[in-house]
């Protein structure tokens, strides 16, 4: 009997020794956890934890392609044509973008001419002597040139339809003035100043911004047949009251404030920061930030079941 209780013993140690030893066979819903289980938890063959880990490591790795989306602040402005939304892009310009959001906040666009509309562009931003407005403190200041952004590069430095930019008279002379891109062509955005800090969100560009009014073309400094905008020297020294009385037919910018939290454009369309013609490819993209993140889960998810499986099978 003692005997036969030794060899009982003996046994049981066996079988218990032999699960231990292969504890993947059993699978995951098994009695025991499966080898999914056993990895999440850290408890893996060879090195604990790996996998565990590159799947933390693989969702960190959307997190950028989020902040990027994220990155972008709503400006929505009122025009005497209706309103606009503009998105600003600090990782395009970050110059450039934080110098036009603290011009926002000052309420620098308030009430203001757009003085120079010639079918290629839209300039506004210069204001007069005696403005009260709190942006008088910097709105002769200048800032640096913001490097060219890639999509400026890739696009042979010209701005698209629908971007901003600042208007200026050398390098880094950027101050207030600013202009929507209206009608690309290849020299405007060559100037080191030129580069797009925000672009006209939703279908603003032909709902609000191609109506302004364009009759008075040019600024008069450049001599041209369409050369009829106000003379920015009579602008400084008399205000909108110069605007109204020589140029009744003048469109202004109203008033720009900052959107918080992001809203929805007013109507949703083709985004203008492309060509024309690209919103298939605008929304084959859009949405390309999760489709990386679920491409690189799944192939995480990938590496776990062909772990699970080549254990088993040793």
């Amino acid at each position: 009997q003692k005997q036969h209780h030794h060899h009982q013993q003996q046994h049981q140690q066996h079988q218990q020794q032999q699960g231990d030893g292969e504890p993947e066979a059993r699978g995951v819903g098994g009695g025991r956890r499966g080898c999914f289980e056993r990895v999440m938890a850290g408890q893996g063959q060879g090195q604990p934890g790996r996998l565990r880990l590159l799947l933390l490591l693989l969702l960190l790795a959307t997190v950028p392609s989020a902040a990027g989306e994220a990155a972008s602040v709503r400006v929505r402005c009122t025009t005497t044509k209706g309103a606009v939304d503009i998105d600003v892009h600090p990782e395009w310009a970050p110059r450039g973008a934080e110098r036009y959001l603290d011009l926002v906040r000052r309420g620098h666009f308030n009430n203001l001419g757009l003085c120079r509309v010639n079918g290629e562009l839209v300039q506004f931003g210069e204001d007069w002597r005696d403005r009260r407005e709190s942006s008088v403190a910097i709105r002769h200041v200048n800032i640096q040139d913001d490097p060219k952004p890639p999509g400026q590069v890739a696009n042979g430095m010209a701005l698209k339809r629908g971007q901003m930019s600042y208007a200026g008279g050398g390098p880094n002379t950027r101050s207030a003035s600013v202009f929507f891109t209206v009608r690309p062509n290849p020299y405007l955005g060559r100037e080191p100043w030129e580069v797009p800090f925000a672009e006209v969100a939703g279908d603003g560009m032909e709902r609000v911004v191609d109506k302004f009014y364009g009759g008075y073309g040019d600024f008069q400094i450049f001599k041209c047949p369409n050369c009829n905008a106000p003379d920015l020297t009579q602008y400084w020294l008399r205000g909108n009251e110069y605007l109204k009385e020589s140029f009744p037919k003048l469109d202004y910018m109203l008033e720009c404030h900052i959107v918080e939290p992001p809203l929805p454009s007013i109507s949703q369309h083709t985004p203008h920061g492309l060509p024309a013609g690209n919103e298939e490819e605008y929304r084959a993209g859009g949405d390309g930030g999760a489709a990386n993140a679920c491409f690189l889960i799944a192939l995480g998810l990938a590496c776990l079941w062909l772990r699970c499986t080549w254990t088993r099978i040793k």
